[in-house]
């Protein structure tokens, strides 16, 4: 079959885009690597405008990222000219897109709506965003395709953790990984961290947070106001993800609102029991007993943390294991890119519609 040019938008490649640059990153090594696919990337913080870019490569699609910048108002100005999928990556859930909610109202009048009602797909990562784009009623076909995850390799050469030289060795660490913002609940994580000073400091857990994203708010606010067993440490890449991930003991995610976050798929991928909200949309997690609920309130979390306190080193294991079992199985990028392959060849009317696709 004939390899077909796919350009994907998005706002940034770095960390300025938060996930949805990890994921687009990793989707498109992958497409290049497992399929047919031709992927090339392009955003809006290298080129002022993107439609002569788009127009010089003649795509047979065009796989738009995210929501509110202007890549989507390229895509929407030629969406007659190149199908169109739309990832709104979490964007549409109700709690963000209540945030800023007037400039998002704004946009959605200008370009938002229209770009998705006339897409010849969206591309929902998991089924409570495919809830929320239908009740907006947006009428186009939906994939359900979620981001996929990629298993580490075993290596001896890592380097020390971001964290060696505050955490005493061999301590128990919980681990927040990912963009310090408000939406990820990390204020009802430092109340509810802080309502039990005791029994942290009784259990020798250490709580370590990992990110960047906030012009160093965070460090400040617990540099005024310190918690035992805490620290905040900046954003890590490559090797030292590695490290980190690889020395954590756990993991947590309180969110208020989530796509599909490839910090906690990351997290299972290496074998982490996970605390996560309902938010980030991985009930499968709860159901196989590799993840606890853990909702950002501070009572509940609370809750949570005393429940992760008390086990064992064995009945970790046991939650890393299912949680190994259950991104390899179904979240693996060799399943998810040929997802996209199949959306791809529908849309361009050289292929049946697939299963995971919901039409209005």
């Amino acid at each position: 079959m004939p390899s077909r040019r796919v350009i994907h938008l998005s706002r940034a490649k770095d960390a300025s885009d938060g996930g949805v640059a990890t994921a687009v990153s990793e989707l498109i090594r992958h497409q290049n690597i497992l399929t047919s696919v031709d992927a090339n990337w392009h955003t809006s913080s290298e080129y002022w405008s993107l439609d002569p870019i788009i127009r010089s490569s003649c795509p047979h699609v065009l796989h738009v990222h995210g929501l509110w910048s202007s890549p989507n108002r390229a895509a929407s100005r030629l969406h007659d000219s190149y199908p169109v999928v739309v990832a709104p990556h979490g964007m549409l859930d109700p709690w963000a897109f209540a945030h800023h909610r007037r400039r998002k109202r704004l946009l959605w009048w200008l370009y938002e709506s229209r770009l998705l009602q006339h897409a010849s797909a969206i591309h929902a990562l998991c089924q409570s965003e495919l809830r929320s784009i239908r009740s907006l009623n947006i009428t186009s076909p939906i994939a359900l395709i979620p981001n996929g995850v990629e298993l580490p390799s075993p290596s001896s050469s890592l380097p020390d953790p971001v964290w060696s030289d505050v955490i005493p060795s061999g301590s128990p660490v919980l681990l927040f990984l990912g963009r310090f913002h408000e939406k990820k609940g990390i204020q009802p994580l430092i109340e509810a961290w802080r309502s039990m000073q005791p029994d942290v400091r009784d259990s020798g857990w250490w709580l370590a947070f990992v990110g960047y994203g906030d012009n160093g708010q965070l460090r400040s606010q617990l540099s005024e106001h310190p918690l035992a067993q805490t620290v905040v440490c900046d954003a890590v890449f490559d090797q030292l993800k590695q490290a980190t991930l690889s020395s954590a003991s756990a993991f947590i995610l309180p969110s208020f609102s989530e796509g599909l976050p490839m910090a906690a798929l990351e997290a299972m991928a290496y074998r982490l029991p996970c605390l996560l909200s309902d938010a980030c949309n991985i009930p499968d997690a709860f159901t196989v007993g590799a993840a606890m609920r853990s909702d950002p309130d501070p009572a509940s979390l609370a809750i949570a943390l005393r429940h992760l306190f008390s086990l064992n080193p064995n009945q970790r294991a046991q939650m890393g294991s299912a949680a190994f079992n259950l991104v390899s199985s179904r979240y693996s990028w060799s399943r998810v890119v040929h997802q996209t392959v199949e959306l791809y060849d529908w849309i361009i009317d050289e292929g049946p519609m697939p299963p995971f696709v919901s039409l209005a």
